[in-house]
């Protein structure tokens, strides 16, 4: 079935754009090719990183938006998907996304499936306890075919405050309610800051034979790959089989 996914969270700085990636180069990884939407057109980060690479069509639509603005953003992002005919979609929101996504929950789900997509979100949980609340808010996760809730421990760094596990209302809400909960580990700062160098790459082919990284820099990002596609991808995409 053709994949409309969607990387969410609403809050800035709780790894959307690493998400993105993530589920990016797990699609190309099975074979899939994938239409990249960047939504954070101001910082651009998915979008840049996949232009020209081998399986991926990007295209920048301004999710920034709201009222009007944003129903027409959502428009011409679905009519450009019809005209395409992407089986994978994935989605890379800005920060106070909720203004453009939830607010429209009631156009893009029934476009979306109408056009032969699932539609899966991932709630990306920020430290604050804000974060936790609005997960259960969230109007297009409640409408999605299938969620799951992230946590991006590179962003957590296993804060005492983190409320999605401090308060476990926050998670147990979240799992009544049908969605799946999964982890993207921590990653080596040494080597996260390789990935922000080569932005023109996909996050797998850093981790190949032909990357200009060392060979053990290249370890480390396989099994974080390995690892973050296990936890917090695949279970998303294949329905937690």
């Amino acid at each position: 079935m053709k994949k409309l996914i969607i990387s969410h969270g609403d809050k800035g700085g709780v790894g959307k754009s690493i998400y993105a990636m993530l589920v990016t180069d797990y699609l190309l990884d099975i074979g899939r090719s994938v239409a990249v939407v960047e939504g954070d057109v101001q910082i651009g980060d998915v979008g840049k990183r996949y232009e020209g690479v081998a399986g991926v069509v990007t295209m920048d639509v301004d999710l920034d938006k709201s009222g009007r603005d944003a129903e027409n953003s959502i428009a011409m992002l679905f009519r450009h998907v019809e005209q395409m005919g992407c089986e994978t979609v994935v989605i890379n929101s800005p920060a106070n996304a909720k203004k453009a996504l939830d607010t429209n929950a009631e156009l893009i789900l029934p476009v979306a499936q109408d056009l032969g997509f699932e539609v899966c979100v991932a709630w990306m949980v920020g430290i604050e306890e804000a974060s936790a609340e609005m997960s259960g808010k969230s109007v297009i996760c409640e409408m999605a075919d299938r969620k799951i809730a992230v946590v991006n421990r590179h962003e957590s760094e296993y804060d005492a405050d983190f409320a999605w596990f401090t308060d476990k209302k926050h998670q147990a809400a979240w799992v009544k309610s049908g969605g799946l909960v999964g982890e993207i580990p921590e990653l080596a700062s040494r080597v996260a800051s390789k990935l922000k160098e080569h932005k023109g790459r996909s996050l797998a082919s850093l981790a190949g034979p032909d990357s200009p990284l060392h060979i053990v820099d290249r370890q480390v990002i396989k099994n974080w790959l390995r690892k973050s596609w296990a936890s917090a991808v695949a279970p998303l995409i294949n329905g937690g089989e």
